[in-house]
């Protein structure tokens, strides 16, 4: 091969490899950024739902307890029937 030809290929077979070698070096902290992005724009409605949720457990945790506090009022009073006149 010419001289010429050769460093020709040669530059851009350099060439591609130092752009494979940058696209690496920088792909983990791209997706590290988009992450990190992601976690900043939904962070605030997943804390939103957290507390929807604990306040609606809250709520089912009161209504539960009425519940089961009515029923064992009333279960005695099955058992027991009223008497005939």
């Amino acid at each position: 091969m010419e001289e010429p030809e050769m460093q020709l290929k040669v530059k851009k077979v350099t060439d591609k490899f130092t752009e494979s070698m940058y696209v690496l070096a920088n792909e983990p902290s791209v997706a590290l950024y988009r992450l990190q992005e992601h976690v900043r724009r939904s962070l605030p409605e997943l804390a939103q739902h957290k507390s929807d949720m604990q306040s609606w457990e809250e709520q089912s945790q009161g209504a539960i307890y009425t519940v089961e506090y009515a029923c064992s009022t009333v279960a005695p009073q099955g058992k027991n029937p009223p008497a005939s006149s």
